[in-house]
């Protein structure tokens, strides 16, 4: 296996490994037993209909059973509808026909959904069993660090879940080429979200060289890595989002809002995509963002394929949706995390009806 790059997650809960690497979807058993998990004790493989066909749940599932587990795999329909209470249930029963105890282990073999489903199981079946994140995706190298599991309800998103972080993560970069590419492009917004957040140099890179599709592993390591450790330094200073942790949220206020309006035909990274170009309006005009930086990021985002002009969705539907965001509190304003620089994002909690609404027009003015 090529060199790859470890992480240490070092959180109030507890530190976990998160390793980029090519080549790991067959190491996973030996991970597992370095991590303490027991030979002879169950491991369930949760993953979608989609990644499942492309053989990646199989080879993790056979690296177990070489490693001493005793393995089923449960492959749910891809999309975000199966980040639902009904289907935890369905998983719960099917770790109960395997036999799964306490001492088992749930590995997530998937992007963001199955992530937050199969860590929302863990998190709760018989109290909590061990858990382990194997990203597919490229959007799933922030989804599977910090800890934040959960499902929908069918009023919003991630209104049910949990903060149970994994064992490990264990990303293997190989997995990425065969990502097609819209969903390349999607990741490439979480990816840019955290360049803006805290990596101006990566941010610079990306607008020199922008990544259209996957490179070799080499730079597939370092793009995800870097991405990744700008998560990994907020997540260890505000493991729970008492605060801190917000500004990761960088274009999900809207984002969340627009994708549950699509009903989910936007993918999440276009959805965050819109969401940081509308958002970016309303920074610049509370003055917080020069103009110049505004349209630097929204360069860096149409540069890789990614939307910046919010669609013809009745608006009052996406504030609707929006109202119910739960980092919103109980005074009057709404809160957001805002841009102020590249590199330097800050949370707003006072962002009134009509400041959306004017940047909603605006970013839709910009893109016509």
């Amino acid at each position: 296996m090529s060199a790859g790059t470890v992480l240490n997650v070092r959180a109030s809960s507890g530190s976990y490994p998160v390793e980029v690497a090519p080549g790991l979807l067959d190491a996973v058993g030996e991970r597992l037993r370095a991590l303490g998990a027991e030979p002879g004790t169950g491991a369930m493989v949760v993953t979608d209909e989609s990644v499942d066909r492309l053989g990646y749940a199989r080879r993790v599932a056979e690296s177990c059973q070489a490693a001493g587990f005793a393995v089923t795999v449960a492959a749910v329909p891809p999309g975000d509808a199966s980040k639902s209470l009904a289907m935890a249930e369905l998983l719960y029963n099917r770790l109960l026909d395997a036999g799964v105890r306490r001492n088992g282990t749930v590995l997530a073999v998937g992007g963001g959904v199955v992530g937050d489903l199969a860590g929302f199981v863990a998190a709760t079946y018989q109290r909590g069993v061990r858990f382990a994140q194997v990203p597919t995706t490229l959007l799933a190298h922030d989804s599977s660090i910090g800890g934040k599991v959960g499902v929908n309800l069918p009023r919003a998103k991630n209104l049910v879940g949990a903060f149970y972080p994994p064992a490990a993560v264990l990303y293997d970069v190989e997995v990425l080429r065969s990502l097609p590419a819209r969903e390349w492009r999607s990741g490439m917004a979480e990816v840019i979200k955290h360049a803006v957040i805290g990596d101006p140099e990566l941010f610079a890179e990306l607008a020199d060289h922008p990544v259209l599709e996957c490179p070799p592993p080499e730079r597939a390591v370092h793009l995800v890595s870097r991405a990744a450790a700008v998560k990994v330094k907020v997540v260890e200073q505000d493991e729970r989002e008492s605060g801190l942790r917000m500004v990761l949220n960088l274009g999900h206020t809207v984002g969340h809002a627009v994708e549950q309006v699509s009903r989910y035909e936007l993918a999440h990274g276009e959805a965050v995509s819109i969401g940081i170009a509308v958002e970016a309006f309303i920074a610049v005009a509370r003055g917080w963002l020069d103009e110049r930086d505004r349209l630097r990021i929204k360069d860096v985002l149409t540069r890789h394929g990614l939307p910046t002009t919010p669609p013809d969705y009745p608006l009052a539907e996406v504030l609707e949706a929006l109202g119910y965001d739960k980092k919103h509190g109980a005074g009057g304003g709404w809160t957001f995390v805002l841009p102020r620089a590249v590199g330097d994002v800050a949370v707003a909690r006072d962002v009134r009806r009509d400041e959306v609404e004017a940047a909603w027009e605006n970013a839709r003015k910009e893109g016509a």
